[in-house]
């Protein structure tokens, strides 16, 4: 965990979530016992520190779950990447929002190479992906856009719906 992330307090407050990626098919006891990232001594102190806020780590099969998803919704074959923790973020405001307004995801006429929000660094890999399967990841997110190609190129809002209450129909047989 990056960022002095014990002493940062960016993370004082709200729901966090902590996520690391696994091989595709490992299951969640595989990966503890080696996940990639050096997280679970950090996460035991930060919560001792901090037990009253909510922190959770996501299952990595929730990872490979949406990536299928974005590899159903591609015309070709995709290296087997995480999905970004955009993407990830917005999964998880749909199952627990009516209506999810994300800014900048799809970039405006404004874009930029700035990567993140939070942070300085520039580079126009950022905006297509290199790790991850972003330019899928940006053809979903404007298929399921619910406003105006308008709204997406000046304003770079793009407006989802929530699915927490989808009820998708039984397979037919």
């Amino acid at each position: 965990m990056k960022g002095n992330f014990q002493k940062n307090p960016m993370y004082k407050d709200g729901i966090l979530i902590l996520w690391d990626p696994a091989p595709y098919d490992a299951d969640t006891y595989q990966w503890f016992k080696n996940p990639e990232y050096n997280f679970i001594e950090p996460y035991r102190k930060y919560r001792m520190a901090n037990p009253e806020q909510p922190f959770y780590i996501m299952k990595p099969r929730t990872l490979w779950q949406l990536w299928n998803i974005i590899q159903e919704n591609s015309p070709e074959l995709i290296i087997p990447d995480p999905a970004s923790s955009g993407t990830l973020g917005i999964m998880l405001m749909m199952n627990i929002c009516d209506e999810v307004n994300v800014y900048e995801f799809l970039p405006s006429s404004r874009q930029t190479d700035q990567c993140h929000y939070y942070s300085r660094y520039f580079d126009t890999a950022c905006r297509y992906g290199d790790y991850h399967p972003l330019i899928y990841e940006k053809k979903i997110i404007k298929k399921l856009n619910q406003g105006t190609a308008d709204d997406i190129y000046k304003d770079g809002k793009v407006t989802l719906p929530g699915i927490r209450d989808l009820q998708c129909p039984a397979p037919t047989q």
